[in-house]
């Protein structure tokens, strides 16, 4: 192989781990929004219902499960339903 076949090469693959990582970083400032929205949402139910922070995490769960959404999904209806 000639220097620049392999230099490309080099090139192609800092490319591909650079798009790797981003991919990466998306997923995790996802995951940490929607901890956020749960937390939040946990912390409406603590107060509105009277129970704990297990507890609340259980009843968003378990709705989640049950309607069949994802339990940012769940939580950001609490959220919203909270500021009405």
């Amino acid at each position: 192989m000639r220097q620049t076949d392999l230099q490309t090469i080099a090139a192609e693959a800092v490319v591909i781990e650079n798009a790797e990582l981003l991919t990466t970083t998306k997923i995790i400032r996802e995951q940490l929004e929607t901890r956020k929205i749960v937390e939040q949402a946990k912390k409406i139910l603590i107060e509105k219902e009277s129970i704990n922070e297990e507890e609340a995490h259980r009843r968003i769960q378990r709705h989640s499960m049950q309607s069949n959404r994802t339990m940012r999904q769940i939580a950001e209806a609490i959220l919203l339903t909270s500021q009405l």
